[in-house]
């Protein structure tokens, strides 16, 4: 799950742009974002401003910006968070924790907790996958009544397909780092992108300058922009 950066409350004429009704803020958050669900990553131009914290758990953050992401109706419905209670001290969230680093992306875009987490940090990965249903797909036997309508599996398996397809063009030379980014970027799934094409610092510096709102310092630009935790004071949690 690509980690963003949540832009301060934008101004207007001189004091906090008022969000009544709470659907004015998709511009700004597509512009702050991208067009991208800020859970399952597709691009999308038909996204929903998404309640962090619910309105049915707090009303009083309904028309706050700090509570806004951007999600597909499908993560933001009742295949994904819907008005399920939220606790940011028990679960990873993009814009405060490097979620890169929760979950690992595999063939065919099938995600799971990041086994290299322990302790906390793997429970909080575990609430967000849950939180979400992003390992939601057809033979999971967590999930035994499948919603036939949730595809975000397919998009992510398609995506995967793709980048594996463009990744021996890169190494022959025949695709530069531009095209295969200027390529992903239409497609979304930042994080499928950014594993294929792990052993190349190239392509993943420009994924991560390309896809608008990436939190850059979760990246480690002097060690081939390999992951690295955003919390790191955080002894219990640093992910």
């Amino acid at each position: 799950m690509r980690p963003v950066i949540k832009l301060d409350w934008p101004q207007e004429n001189g004091s906090q742009k008022s969000y009544r009704p709470h659907t004015k803020a998709n511009n700004d958050l597509e512009e702050n974002l991208g067009p991208y669900c800020s859970y399952c990553e597709v691009f999308s131009s038909d996204l929903e401003v998404e309640h962090v914290i619910s309105q049915d758990q707090d009303a009083t953050l309904a028309h706050d910006w700090n509570n806004f992401l951007l999600a597909c109706g499908r993560c933001n419905g009742k295949c994904g968070k819907s008005n399920k209670h939220v606790d940011f001290t028990t679960i990873h969230f993009p814009h405060l924790n490097n979620t890169f680093l929760s979950f690992s992306y595999k063939e065919g875009g099938l995600i799971t907790v990041n086994p290299a987490l322990t302790g906390i940090s793997r429970t909080h990965a575990e609430n967000m996958l849950n939180l979400i249903g992003l390992d939601k797909y057809p033979g999971n036997a967590k999930y035994p009544t499948l919603n036939q309508n949730d595809s975000r599996w397919k998009h992510r398996r398609i995506a995967w397909e793709w980048a594996k397809r463009y990744l021996p063009e890169y190494e022959a030379d025949n695709l530069t780092a531009k095209q295969i980014v200027d390529f992903a970027t239409q497609r979304g799934f930042f994080s499928v992108w950014y594993t294929v094409f792990a052993n190349h610092p190239p392509v993943k510096q420009l994924l991560i300058r390309s896809f608008a709102g990436t939190a850059t310092n979760c990246f480690d630009s002097t060690n081939s922009y390999q992951p690295v935790p955003r919390n790191p004071e955080s002894l219990a949690d640093p992910i």
